[in-house]
């Protein structure tokens, strides 16, 4: 299905697939012990695929879901928002989720690639990758978009790639709008031309079984597919997410939509002679 166009994932996408593809998210630090159980009951009943939380909830989220048999996936933050952490904090971080997170969601060194020292970043990637994979996770590397210039998105997806990322992921929800507009970014969030960006990368690399997170301020339907087109990624968990904090509205919008392939898109994929 990829090369599909927005519109077309809109009209042929199955509910079930689209929520299928998101990671519910609650990353405040004010959240309360309920609160991670209320998350953790409402994505399974709209039929999330992941939810998406902070290290101190972690065992109390694994019991809920492991305990009531629910079809979830636990991806565990670290060293979140800032990725400011040393090496050695960070793989600890990791290593303090075996047996608990079926994936964690990392952010990169941001001040050591803000301070053009790619190579140290390169490393500690690396490292974290291996550890997360043979500890049976797997990893998204959060680079945060909004904090980079073009040519550092470029550079940073790159590394994140060849250090075996499972994904790439764009942001943490965090932030700073000034800087932000000060690099050149007028979102904070997601946006169509970074996902395209990251998937060019993974084209160039030949990684285009890897997958990339879409996450910050999507919280609509059409916002999905329209990041999933920009993708060229199959609607599937492993190929591509979406990290959403309200996704109430997302799946009334999807509800009430109207579903059908139209003629053009059932010629495209074979489906007429």
């Amino acid at each position: 299905m990829p090369n599909l166009s927005a519109a077309d994932l809109k009209r042929e996408l199955p509910t079930e697939k689209v929520m299928r593809l998101v990671d519910y998210t609650n990353l405040k630090a004010f959240t309360q012990e309920r609160q991670i159980e209320t998350l953790i009951q409402h994505a399974s009943e709209l039929g999330a695929y992941a939810v998406c939380i902070l290290p101190g909830y972690a065992e109390f989220a694994r019991g809920k879901i492991s305990g009531g048999g629910l079809k979830l996936k636990l991806a565990i933050v670290v060293d979140y928002p800032l990725g400011a952490g040393t090496d050695a904090q960070r793989i600890g971080e990791v290593r303090s989720l075996a047996g608990i997170a079926d994936e964690v969601d990392a952010v990169v060194q941001i001040s050591k690639i803000k301070s053009g020292k790619f190579d140290e970043a390169q490393k500690d990637m690396v490292n974290l990758t291996g550890v997360a994979h043979s500890l049976g996770m797997k990893i998204k590397f959060i680079i945060e978009t909004a904090y980079l210039t073009r040519a550092e998105k470029q550079r940073v997806s790159e590394i994140a790639f060849r250090a075996g990322a499972d994904f790439v992921k764009t942001s943490s929800g965090f932030a700073e709008k000034e800087y932000t507009a000060s690099v050149g970014n007028s979102n904070t969030g997601a946006t169509v031309d970074d996902i395209k960006l990251i998937a060019a990368v993974s084209k160039r690399l030949g990684r285009q079984k890897a997958g990339i997170k879409a996450s910050g301020g999507i919280n609509t339907a059409d916002q999905i597919f329209e990041l999933l087109a920009a993708s060229n990624r199959k609607p599937d968990p492993d190929c591509f997410r979406i990290g959403a904090s309200h996704i109430d509205n997302i799946y009334h919008e999807l509800r009430t939509r109207k579903l059908g392939a139209t003629p053009e898109t059932k010629k495209r994929r074979g489906v007429e002679n």
